[in-house]
């Protein structure tokens, strides 16, 4: 009973701690990571081991549409290549400081990953408007009703997921991500071996 307690009231101090429309400080995200092991769950630091648990099998079918022409998409868009699938919207002060570094990262790393940004629940024209004011050029989708947030167990943001050319999920990261620490954790998820 005392360890169900104990993780979710670290749930619930997440939740209440993570991006939401009112905040106004870009790093009240606190990173979490979700490693996809079979460990048993843990409720001590900052790791977090909610979300999927999909170790060796594929990630959820996600659907949603790009920004570009808005056409329906999927993850299956993207098979054979390792993606980072960072979700973030236009009111999240943390998803909009990370943006810069994304781009900066996918630039350095020319094509070896594909980045999708994942906008939730926003207006088209903020999510386009921002999109062009943190000079993001990697591909940017849709995600209108929240749904394939949803799917993925998504509880802050920004969330990143890390999934493999086989289309396994090998790491949730839950809070804002800058480029140092995301460079280092797509070389040792995605492009080692």
């Amino acid at each position: 009973m005392i360890p169900k307690l104990s993780a979710l009231l670290v749930g619930l101090a997440l939740i209440a701690t993570s991006c939401g429309a009112d905040s106004a400080d870009p790093t009240v995200a606190p990173a979490t990571t979700t490693a996809v092991t079979d460990a048993a769950p843990t409720t001590t630091g900052t790791a977090s081991t909610s979300g999927p648990k999909l170790r060796g099998e594929p990630a959820p079918e996600l659907e949603f549409t790009y920004f570009s022409d808005e056409s329906p998409g999927s993850l299956a868009d993207f098979a054979g290549t390792p993606v980072v699938l960072n979700f973030w919207a236009s009111w999240c002060p943390a998803c909009i400081a990370e943006m810069p570094d994304f781009q900066a990262v996918n630039a350095a790393l020319g094509g070896q990953v594909q980045f999708v940004g994942v906008a939730i629940q926003d207006q088209r024209e903020l999510s386009n408007s921002l999109a062009a004011e943190t000079g993001v050029e990697y591909t940017l989708v849709e995600d209108l009703d929240g749904s394939t947030y949803q799917s993925i167990g998504g509880f802050a943001m920004p969330t990143t997921l890390f999934i493999n050319e086989l289309g396994e999920i090998v790491e949730q990261h839950n809070g804002t991500l800058f480029a140092e620490e995301l460079e280092s954790k797509i070389r040792e998820l995605l492009l080692t071996g």
